[in-house]
């Protein structure tokens, strides 16, 4: 990153004399990581889906894990022909609703965000990935979906907070750096989810696809969470097979 070498180009150069101004910014970075500062702060920038997404303190940092929520609207967007409208709930970075975007130009998709840190990354990175079909929404979910909506809604995704409050303590360095408000699920971690089902997926499309990211051991309880609204049920995995994403139709 400091030096401007891909790992190719390492090798090739890696006798030559470094300038001094980049030896120092170099050690002042692998400084600040030795403190434990997340790599994509120190960097700026992470790669997702197909895009680059601009992060940094008060922003969650997008995870390979994640494309599969991406993956799951995806394919539901471009196996139904009537899909319009696509709501990414606490939306961060954007990542996962400009990714659709990015990938499904025909829809229309609304970023919620609540944080301002947070916010202005996400009208950053709609910018830097070039979508014209994003709108960034500045707003509390929990409001619910009346606040937000005067029209049905095909596609909801959302990757909310949901790890427990006493868990967060125990994570690493790394992840204890990212904003609370971000990470903060509540007691049980289902407080998101909650407002989530009494809020927003009873005005849901008959139909409609709604995916929720979800920690490694709430995926059943999820799923019976918001068996009431759902015709079809999904459980999928993430690249470390861990179940990772439910999905429902709407019935």
């Amino acid at each position: 990153y400091v030096f401007e070498l891909d790992r190719n180009q390492y090798f090739l150069k890696r006798f030559d004399t470094a300038d001094a101004d980049k030896i120092e910014e170099f050690l002042s970075l692998i400084e600040r990581r030795s403190c434990g500062e997340p790599l994509q702060y120190i960097i700026g920038k992470w790669a997702f889906m197909n895009g680059e997404f601009l992060v940094g303190e008060g922003v969650l940092i997008p995870r390979a894990d994640t494309e599969i929520l991406v993956e799951k609207a995806v394919d539901f967007i471009k196996s139904h022909n009537n899909v319009r409208t696509v709501y990414d709930l606490c939306s961060g970075s954007g990542c996962v609703g400009i990714s659709i975007a990015m990938m499904c130009p025909d829809v229309q998709v609304f970023c919620i965000e609540l944080s301002d840190y947070a916010f202005e990354y996400l009208q950053k990175n709609i910018i830097l990935n070039n979508v014209k079909n994003v709108t960034a929404v500045k707003g509390d979910i929990t409001k619910g979906y009346e606040f937000f909506c005067s029209d049905e809604i095909d596609v909801l995704v959302s990757n909310p907070p949901y790890i427990e409050t006493d868990e967060i303590r125990t994570l690493s360095t790394e992840v204890q750096k990212e904003p609370f408000l971000a990470l903060d699920g509540g007691t049980d971690g289902f407080d998101f989810y909650r407002v989530i089902g009494e809020k927003w997926l009873p005005y849901m499309k008959k139909g409609s696809l709604s995916a929720f990211e979800c920690g490694e051991t709430q995926a059943e309880k999820l799923a019976e969470l918001y068996s009431d609204f759902s015709s079809e049920t999904e459980i999928l995995k993430d690249l470390n097979g861990i179940q990772r994403v439910v999905s429902i139709i709407k019935n």
